[in-house]
């Protein structure tokens, strides 16, 4: 995320945008020149051109008010139309990293930190150029008023950069904190809110409102910190502007009184003065504000960074899966230790064990969602050798499937329109067909995530038909039939073990029949 990224979005756009503001801090310094002018002639009884001047003054106005918001608009549209960019370029690098990354931290980084760079860098954008515009061009009309009143600017205004420059560092942590506590409150919410109907089965509201309490408190704190620096800012800011006020306005007086300068000048130095001084500290609290968003664009700009296609190409179908040495630790320095296993080419194994056992979390560091504390899990090709595994090919049947808004057919095709047509032969194979027929729309039912409209066996069923309907070679089953009835489960299991695809099927509740479908059982035992 950066600032050319920016203005790449519409380069016509941009320009013109900078034009406009620049001209609005023209014409302000434009109407208060006129002004000076319009004092004397009223002084001197020339009320032709008084009445002239003061036209011109009321178009300076009118065209700074219009061009400012015109600006402000056309900026905002600027805007969001990057952010759009930058949310598309998050979405899919996320995807394509094939790293895991909690729903929490992408909500914060698309919104919360997109939010907050707006409000700090990009929303200055306008100002920065007006205010510098205002500053310029107010100098150029003071030394044409009066060399003296010119330098004397020069000076205080180099007062006034440094000063604020104290807590600039300040007001940078405090927003990189303010964006630390919003990712940990939302990953607070995500922990504790997807286990809410568990917490009232138990009655432990209190505990989840202490929490979050908690949680609320530290992102409230940093909210506070950070409108304290921004305080301290202003304040460093205004301090400076009103010495600066004090001392200019004793120059100006003088020199009225010595006929340096005409009449007019008696207020028009006055307000170029405090255009001065504005225009320098609103300029270092721009240029403030903007680098103190400058990190956490970095960080956003990283997440954002294009993952070439090839990187995810190369990967071979395997013919086993060994591990060795597999270990996983908690933070709370619980750990599973899992024994060296080797998964062959077409086996269809059971696998049992201890309740904690890690039955669960084995099938997750084979699809690498999770990565072991030591040891590795190996992909071997039908030469013995290592390779890269194509996870396209190994099937996850979850015990809660994961369905996405769409129709029952894209569900299980995942909106790959080639597979349309080997839909209805595969419903049959997972004991689907009878469940469609109950439908509306049948396989083009549309799933409601809010208020499901299927039960869990059709779930089950629906992520069943998926991994077979995109050719698994490898399909591991974390008890993805315990929602559906137990002939049914039979009738999909006697299917699956008839295929050339290799199962791993994960159940706590079975009988010798069902056993005896597997060619083995690996059994797992809690340490």
């Amino acid at each position: 995320m950066s600032f050319k990224g920016f203005v790449k979005v519409n380069y016509f756009r941009f320009v013109f945008i900078t034009v406009l503001s620049i001209i609005c801090g023209l014409s302000i310094i434009g109407a208060g020149y006129i002004q000076m002018y319009w004092l004397t002639d009223i002084k001197d009884g020339k009320w032709r051109d008084a009445l002239l001047y003061i036209l011109l003054m009321i178009v300076s106005w009118c065209f700074t008010y219009v061009f400012v918001k015109l600006a402000q608009y056309l900026n905002n549209k600027q805007e969001e139309e990057y952010y759009k960019q930058i949310r598309d370029q998050i979405a899919i690098h996320y995807f394509k990293d094939g790293k895991y990354h909690k729903v929490s931290a992408f909500q914060s980084r698309i919104t919360n930190d997109i939010n907050i760079v707006n409000e700090n860098y990009f929303e200055w954008y306008i100002a920065l150029l007006i205010y510098t515009a205002i500053l310029i061009s107010a100098l150029v009309v003071l030394i044409t008023i009066h060399w003296s009143i010119f330098l004397i600017c020069i000076a205080l205004d180099l007062m006034s950069y440094f000063v604020p420059k104290l807590v600039q560092k300040k007001l940078q942590r405090a927003v990189e904190d303010l964006s630390s506590e919003s990712k940990s409150y939302l990953d607070t919410l995500e922990k504790w809110f997807s286990g809410l109907e568990e917490l009232r089965r138990y009655c432990a509201g209190g505990k989840l409102l202490q929490v979050e309490n908690s949680a609320s408190n530290k992102l409230e704190n940093a909210n506070i910190k950070k409108s304290g620096a921004q305080q301290v800012l202003l304040t460093a800011n205004g301090v400076c502007s009103l010495f600066s006020q004090i001392v200019l306005t004793a120059i100006t007086g003088f020199l009225i009184t010595q006929n340096v300068i005409i009449f007019g000048a008696i207020v028009s130095v006055q307000n170029f003065m405090s255009n001065v001084s504005i225009g320098m500290q609103q300029m270092i609290q721009c240029l403030s504000y903007m680098k103190s968003a400058k990190p956490l664009m970095k960080e956003i700009g990283s997440d954002a960074t294009t993952i070439n296609d090839q990187n995810d190409q190369g990967g071979e179908i395997p013919t086993s899966i060994k591990t060795r040495g597999l270990m996983l630790q908690f933070p709370n320095g619980e750990k599973l230790t899992f024994p060296d296993l080797e998964i062959n080419q077409g086996e269809k194994i059971l696998l049992t064990g201890d309740s904690g056992a890690g039955k669960s979390t084995l099938f997750k560091l084979i699809l690498g969602s999770i990565k072991p504390t030591s040891g590795k899990v190996e992909f071997e090709n039908k030469n013995g050798e290592q390779i890269k595994p194509d996870m396209s090919k190994i099937g996850y049947i979850p015990q809660d499937p994961n369905l996405f808004p769409g129709t029952i057919e894209q569900n299980i095709t995942m909106f790959n329109d080639d597979l349309d047509s080997k839909v209805k032969p595969i419903i049959g194979e997972v004991d689907f067909k009878q469940d469609i027929v109950k439908f509306k729309n049948g396989l083009d039912e549309v799933i409601n995530l809010n208020k499901l409209n299927i039960s869990g066996g059709q779930r089950q069923k629906i992520v069943l038909a998926r991994a077979k309907i995109h050719d698994s070679n490898i399909i591991l089953i974390d008890e993805g039939t315990s929602a559906i009835d137990q002939k049914a489960t039979m009738d999909i299991l006697q299917k699956l073990v008839k295929s050339n695809a290799t199962i791993v099927f994960i159940a706590h509740n079975f009988n010798e029949k069902m056993r005896s479908l597997f060619d083995r059982e690996i059994h797992l035992v809690k340490e």
